[in-house]
Formats: structure tokens, sequence, C-alpha cells
């Protein structure tokens, strides 16, 4: 039988019972700088009888703002449908068995002790270790319920802030002046699926209007990084020219910056793309560099 066009069957119909243990993570879509969107939440459902299940649900107001250049979807999950929940019955989901390992694995007692782990839960491995596969997904903590800030720099709230969280800001001017800083700053609060409230100017950013602001976001926000990078190529270019060109200096970061998101990434609070994002590096060998000269 189809319904919506999927075929009914017992792997993508709802478990029901007694739940006697789950795992919540966030999946988030990592852009091409390295900004997070928060796409889904996905849970796992362990029952005392029935099984287990997972539950896979969308958040669609940020996939909406997102181009298909930005986001190609969830693995497996047939995302056309446009269903509030997606679920997967006694059976793992593709985007889960494609990056965590198979309970044969031969080092998976060593992988569990890195992770802080007694027992194998494929979800909660992620969460712990918030591995990206080639489809730029990776998965984050799930914090229950809700929370109200105040802003006071992107990088502590950026820590905390979840999907649902209300956000306020006294006036547009405290967030930034540089237009640039700005379209940062909101697009990541944004994509986090925050609702964002400008008590100065009575603007309100929630989830019906966050497809529309996020599309504008993200386009101004690559349109200015593009115009830095070709800024950048052609300053190297003339110095070439002038013989005036020595190469990529070392890079110089303050220890203490170092140390605070090096103090993050270890308690899993960001993840390694984070991380190298706030401290500006590109290259994984020059992080971990980083992170052994600070030890």
């Amino acid at each position: 039988m189809l319904r919506n066009n999927q075929p009914i069957n017992k792997h993508i119909a709802p478990l029901s019972g007694e739940i006697v243990r789950t795992s919540v993570g966030v999946i988030k879509a990592v852009g091409l700088h390295g900004e997070k969107y928060s796409v889904g939440k996905i849970e796992y459902q362990l029952f005392s009888e029935a099984g287990y299940q997972y539950v896979i649900s969308p958040y669609w107001d940020v996939v909406d703002g997102l181009g298909e250049e930005g986001f190609q979807g969830i693995p497996g999950i047939p995302m056309e449908l446009r269903r509030k929940h997606y679920y997967r019955a006694n059976r793992q989901p593709v985007f889960v068995s494609m990056r965590s390992p198979s309970e044969d694995r031969e080092d998976l007692e060593k992988l569990l002790e890195e992770a802080g782990m007694n027992s194998y839960d494929r979800l909660e491995w992620l969460v712990r270790t918030q591995q990206q596969g080639g489809d730029h997904l990776t998965l984050e903590p799930y914090r229950q319920g809700t929370r109200e800030f105040c802003y006071n720099g992107l990088d502590t709230l950026l820590c905390q802030l979840q999907y649902g969280d209300l956000v306020r800001i006294s006036s547009q001017s405290e967030v930034s002046n540089n237009p640039s800083v700005y379209t940062e700053h909101l697009l990541r609060m944004v994509a986090a699926g925050a609702v964002i409230r400008f008590e100065k100017e009575k603007i309100v950013i929630d989830k019906n209007v966050r497809s529309a602001v996020l599309s504008i976001l993200q386009r101004q926000y690559y349109a200015g990084k593009n115009q830095q990078i070709l800024k950048h190529r052609r300053g190297v270019e003339g110095a070439k020219n002038r013989g005036a060109y020595r190469g990529r200096r070392p890079m110089q970061i303050e220890p203490g910056k170092i140390q605070k998101v090096s103090d993050l990434f270890h308690a899993k609070k960001i993840s390694e793309a984070e991380a190298m994002q706030r401290l500006g590096i590109v290259s994984r060998s020059t992080f971990y560099r980083k992170l052994k000269e600070l030890k």
C-alpha cells in the first residue's frame, strides 16, 4: 500500500509502548565557511518490548531557507514528502549507519573508551564524537526545552543556543555596526533556529519568516566572503609582481583564545569544525599542532 508515494511497512511505521532509554541529537549542515544550520532532530528510543526506533524530525523553516548547494537532504530520508516525523523501526537509519562503526568492529571497545561510554549506543557515540560525513552533516548534543538569552557576544551564545531558543537584543547596533560582521552574527543565530527579538526596533525573526531571512543572510554572507577571498588573491598577485611576496607568515593566535577554544573542544561543547572556524584555521594539521603547542 502507498501513502504519500511512500510504501507503508513495519520499518517506517511508528512503534508504541514503554520507552526505557532515549538518546537525542541535533542534525546540523556545515556550510562553506564553517557556519552551521540546524536542519533537524534525531531521537533514538529503546522500548521495553517492541525493540527500538529512530525518529527524525526536520526543522523545515531552516531547511527551506537553504539552497540545494548548501543542503542536499538527510541521507535515507525522503524529504520530498515533507513529513513532520520520519520513523525507522528496528532498523538503523542511513544517516546513523554510514557514519558510526558497526557492533562487530575490532577496535569498538577503544572507540567507546575514547568517547567515555560503557555500552554502545550509535547515536550517543555520534553526538559525543560529532563525526562529519562527506554529506557535510554533523550531529551535536540536544538540550530538552527552550531558553531565553540576552545577546552577549556570538562565541558565548553559540555554545548554548539551540533551535527554538529566544535571543533578546537591545538594538541592531549591539550586534555590530560593521555590515559584514552584523550579517555573519545574525546568520549564525538564525541558522541555529533561534527566535531573534530586537527590542528597540521591535523586529522579530521567528519561524514564520526564518526561511526568507536565512536565505537573504546566507547570500549576503557568501558574497562578502567571496569578495574577501578575491581581494586577498589580488593582493598576493600584486605582491608577487612587485617581488615583495614572502609567503604566508606563521599564524599568530592569542594563547588565551586558543586555551578557551581548546577547553570547549575537549569538553565536547563545540565540534572540530567550529573550533577551527573560531581560531581562523582551515587546516586540521595546523589546528592539532596549535593544541599540541598549548600543552
